[in-house]
């Protein structure tokens, strides 16, 4: 971290900058540096050098703008403002480089308890924590007070020299700390009021929020406030199913909350405060902070709160989430399905207007993402988000659903829209919770929430459920959360390619309803009981206590109470045969000292009977899942929309045309091509539509409306989609001009490619591109001139209107690159083989 400034974290820093940003008081933006990187990064690099070397910043690096956003409550007290330091990008980009340098350390010098701005923690992981203590005060003697710490303007009090000595003392080079002092060094901002901005007020303390570093600073700004409560609490514990120590503390940033068992704990917070109050200059409003008794406290007093703060007994509101009793979790779905219909009705003026892509957008982006946060943490009371996936579908269609919603949920590649699937996301969101808790040793949840997965079906077992047959097991006794984490794990096909493998976790292997252990002589479920009963449910109690070897038959007898020892051998041979050499060496050692690593799975979908074949909608070559330990978020939630739906998609053909181009048509199509720009839009809409046969033809009309003929409005034949965009004999004219077309691009013109697209490669992109935009304007001249026959009025002749549409679109495009000098642009996108238009002394000559 303290070698000198280089030139390549400058690049990467700028290429990491978000765009659309506001600048800071020089106007320049961050795209300024992104679009002339080239040409000045030299420069920029050679004077951050100078000004490491000096010591200081250049003014417009140590003068921001402060703007001020709203906060809750009277907006006429100052400290229901937000301030918000609009920075000058080349300071932005300074701090994203010692930023860049700082979070690759930042886990090893902050607690697991402490999530904010650190690589591989999230906030998810607080409420977790404080939802799953909630969950174990519940239904085990486990008592203790939650005390939620409001902070008045956290990052604005911080002070300076106290976050340099922070930073001293857990050794932070000199090198990397005077980078840091200089963003402060010499720091004013002017305060952005009416229109105009103040004089430069001098920043003596406070970290500006607004700063690539700030959130890291701060994290390591409230560090040793965390640490002497970890020393000084004594940390919540527990019996019955082990002993867990230790956990006192949950920090998101300057959001901290505390767990003391008594008043000595709470002494021991009060004198910390001081402590830290007096070094940081922070200060904690007791008027907005909250406190929960969690727990059966009985006849004990619980101890007394400072600052007139009292104890609650329902819930609280940890950032964000209403967590506590049963009637508390409820608030967080109360008027939730009334702002989702609210949210949705704003848009609903403009909806005729907006294309399928766009009203997947406003769904999943605007809409359906507000309930990510709640939904990762809590579930759902029944039928809510069947009722708010209703109510999507609903918007996305705005009349006749044409195709079944499943259809809509995959994703555009696959042929769908990719229109979210609420329990579907729900289900990822709890198969990432089994990630995290299988795989991740920074998890300060992992306790708690093997405790509570030791109550299901009172087996005493945790993280070996994942390993067994669920559908098996009983889960009666675990939270609601965990029950949905297991049942999230059924739409996964675990498996272990090489079965056991030696190493500490051999002692945790289960050994019943275990696939790589199988056993024929306990087929009995009485038998299993009683071997349960006993304690036998892993390897390791098949060990000799205090000794190396397995347990004999007689040993065996003795615990269970089984008599026939002969019954107790042929167990013990069939759970030894069952592991390799290595293995079983394991027993014929002393145990090994660590935390045991849970064993790599290879996990693919769970699809039962499932049998699909080339011409379907469904398949499941994709996702690729390989190791669940590195599987992303967007695989697991994709393969959950494949999985949940699979009854429902079963049968549903790829497209409707395969009659005339063949099941193989599919092979090596793909669907996004029917988006790809120079597409429009709503032509994509159209050609997504055909290939569903998703449109009103009259042989479609005449089902629901009895009165409508099936005839076709230009011939006698029946009007279907296949009629209407390949038999019908008035598309001979345009089909002659697409054929033409295509001969002089060197391609041969079918009705299949004509359909389904001209399918891509890098070494014809041109071609392509162009060859399908020609089809998209085509198809919707056919179905425009259609509409106006019908209605009787407008433009009947597709050929007529399909040369006007692509001659307006060639004529726009020129002369917006003529006017920007880019017509080279122009003739490497519209100019190909000179099919459709040439460009000679800046005219544009279109040959249609």
């Amino acid at each position: 971290m303290d070698i000198p400034l280089l030139s390549h974290e400058l690049a990467e820093a700028v290429t990491q900058m978000s765009p659309g940003r506001a600048p800071g008081v020089d106007g320049l933006p961050v795209e300024f540096y992104k679009k002339f990187w080239g040409i000045i990064g030299q420069d920029f690099f050679c004077v951050l050098r100078e000004c490491v070397g000096v010591g200081v910043l250049p003014m417009s690096c140590r003068r921001a703008a402060l703007t001020l956003l709203p906060k809750k409550g009277d907006l006429c007290e100052l400290k229901n403002w937000r301030p918000v330091a609009l920075l000058c990008a080349d300071y932005k980009i300074f701090a994203k480089v010692l930023s860049n340098r700082l979070k690759s350390h930042l886990d090893s010098i902050v607690h697991k308890d402490q999530t904010y701005c650190v690589p591989g923690r999230s906030i998810t992981d607080n409420l977790f924590l404080i939802r799953d203590m909630l969950d174990l005060s519940k239904g085990s003697n486990v008592n203790f007070g939650l005390v939620s710490l409001d902070q008045e303007k956290a990052f604005d009090r911080v002070d300076h020299e106290y976050l340099f000595n922070v930073m001293s003392v857990f050794g932070f080079g000199k090198s990397f700390l005077t980078c840091v002092k200089m963003l402060y060094a010499g720091a004013s901002c002017m305060v952005k009021v009416g229109g105009g901005l103040s004089r430069p007020v001098w920043v003596r303390r406070g970290i500006r929020q607004g700063c690539p570093l700030s959130g890291q600073l701060y994290t390591l700004a409230i560090e040793p406030f965390l640490g002497l409560l970890r020393r000084r609490l004594q940390g919540v514990c527990w019996t019955g199913m082990g002993v867990v120590t230790g956990i006192a503390v949950s920090a998101y940033a300057d959001d901290v909350s505390v767990m003391v068992r008594d008043g000595q704990d709470m002494q021991a917070l009060e004198t910390s405060l001081k402590v830290y109050e007096g070094a940081s200059s922070a200060k904690v409003n007791w008027g907005k902070s909250k406190a929960l008794l969690c727990g059966a406290w009985g006849d004990r007093d619980p101890p007394l709160l400072p600052g007139g703060l009292q104890w609650g007994c329902e819930g609280l509101k940890v950032l964000g989430v209403y967590l506590g009793s049963e009637r508390w979790v409820r608030k967080n779905w109360e008027g939730l399905s009334q702002a989702v219909v609210s949210r949705l009705a704003r848009w609903r003026w403009l909806l005729s207007q907006v294309s399928y892509r766009g009203r997947v957008l406003i769904i999943n982006n605007l809409v359906a993402s507000s309930l990510w946060h709640k939904l990762a943490v809590l579930n759902p009371p029944a039928g809510l988000l069947a009722d708010l996936q209703r109510k999507l579908v609903d918007f996305f269609w705005s009349g006749h659903h044409w195709l079944r919603a499943a259809a809509l949920y995959m994703t555009v590649h696959e042929g769908g829209q990719g229109l979210v699937e609420l329990e579907s996301r729900v289900a990822a969101f709890r198969l990432k919770a089994a990630q995290r808790l299988l795989y991740h040793t920074d998890v300060g949840w992992r306790e708690p929430a093997c405790a509570l997965l030791r109550r299901a079906g009172g087996l005493g077992l945790d993280r070996q459920l994942f390993l067994m047959k669920l559908e098996r097991l009983s889960t009666a006794g675990l939270s609601d959360f965990y029950t949905a984490v297991l049942r999230a794990w059924q739409l996964l096909r675990a498996t272990r390619e090489g079965g056991v493998e030696p190493g500490l976790w051999v002692w945790e292997e289960p050994i019943f309803h275990n696939p790589a252990i199988p056993l024929r002589s306990v087929q009995s479920a009485t038998l299993q009981r009683q071997l349960m009963a006993a304690g036998l449910l892993r390897l390791g109690d098949l060990r000799l206590l205090g000794e190396e070897g397995w347990k004999t038959p007689q040993v065996l007898a003795q615990q269970t109470g089984i008599a026939s020892l002969r019954l107790l051998e042929r167990f013990l041979e069939e759970v030894q045969e069952a592991l390799s050499e290595p293995v079983r060496g394991v027993f014929e050692r002393p145990k090994g000292e660590g935390p045991p690593v849970f064993p790599p799975l290879q996990v693919t979908a769970e699809t039962g009977d499932w049998q699909g074949g080339l011409e379907d909608l469904l398949d499941f070559n994709t996702p690729s899942l390989g190791e669940f330990e590195g599987v992303g978020g967007k695989a697991l939630y994709n393969l959950c929309v494949k999985v949940r739906n699979i009854r429902s998609l079963t049968g549903v053909k790829a497209h409707q045309w395969q009659g005339v181009c063949g099941a193989e048509s599919m092979v090596g199509f793909r669907w996004r091509g029917l988006y790809k720009p120079p597409v429009p839009k709503r032509s994509g809409d159209l050609q997504w539509r055909v290939l569903h046969g998703a449109l009103a033809t009259n042989s479609w009309l005449a089902r629901v409306e009895p009165g409508v003929g099936q005839g076709c409005p230009f011939c006698v034949m029946r009007e279907t989609v296949i009629h209407v965009f390949s038999v019908c004999a008035r598309l001979m004219p345009l089909m002659t001009l697409l054929e033409c077309l295509c001969e002089r691009l060197g391609v041969v013109f079918t009705v299949g490619m004509f359909i389904m697209g001209y399918r891509y490669s890098k070494n014809e992109k041109a071609k392509c591109v162009l060859l399908n935009f020609l089809f998209a304007q085509a198809k919707l001249a056919i179905w425009l001139t259609r509409r106006n026959r019908v209605k009787g009025e407008g433009i009947t002749d597709p050929l007529l209107l399909f040369n006007g549409m692509v001659s307006a679109r060639l004529r726009v495009e020129f002369e917006f690159y003529r006017m920007i000098k880019s017509v080279e642009m122009f003739q490497g996108i519209w100019c190909v083989g000179g099919a459709v238009c040439i460009v000679g002394e800046d005219v544009l000559e279109i040959r249609l």
